[in-house]
């Protein structure tokens, strides 16, 4: 898929990456002014299984704060992402990336655990415009599982399709 550039969601999600460290694997804390692509109140939910989290008890994050934490772990970890694929709500209000995330130490070329999931981001439109107001991370072991995730979860219309896409700090 080729998503066009100038897309608001697009817009939105890059600036997303570049303040979570999803293109370098650095975030500079001493930006802590996130008001120009989120909501104050912006959080992320991990949904079981991931990361650790258990059904139930997932918890959302403040942006913020998993930007903290997401700091502490790039200092000894690394990010890579592939077999990325792309969908973007027909509201132009959400989008959604399904792709595999590939953990491994800093110092060490191997992976150590390979993670397949969608990443559904919301945005609100505010007196300064488009802003992000969720994003949810959720197990999903292909593209089509994402689809229904985001059918069954995030009310998307059922012809949904998550297309491949080359983008967002992956290589696919």
């Amino acid at each position: 898929m080729h998503a066009p550039d100038d897309d608001p969601m697009m817009t939105l999600v890059d600036i997303w990456g570049t303040h979570f460290g999803y293109f370098d694997g650095k975030i500079d804390l001493r930006v802590d002014d996130l008001n120009s692509f989120v909501t104050p109140d912006c959080t992320l939910t991990a949904h079981a299984p991931l990361w650790g989290t258990k059904v139930g008890a997932e918890t959302a994050v403040p942006a913020p704060e998993m930007r903290r934490q997401l700091a502490r772990a790039l200092k000894v970890g690394r990010v890579a992402r592939d077999d990325m694929h792309l969908a973007l709500h027909p509201g132009g209000d959400a989008l959604a990336l399904f792709f595999r995330v590939k953990a491994r130490l800093a110092f060490l070329p191997i992976t150590l655990r390979t993670i397949p999931l969608v990443f559904v981001v919301k945005a609100t439109q505010t007196d300064e415009g488009l802003r992000i107001r969720t994003v949810d991370e959720w197990a999903a072991a292909d593209p089509e599982a994402a689809r229904r995730v985001l059918v069954e979860h995030h009310a998307w219309p059922a012809e949904t399709r998550l297309e491949p896409y080359v983008g967002f700090g992956a290589a696919s």
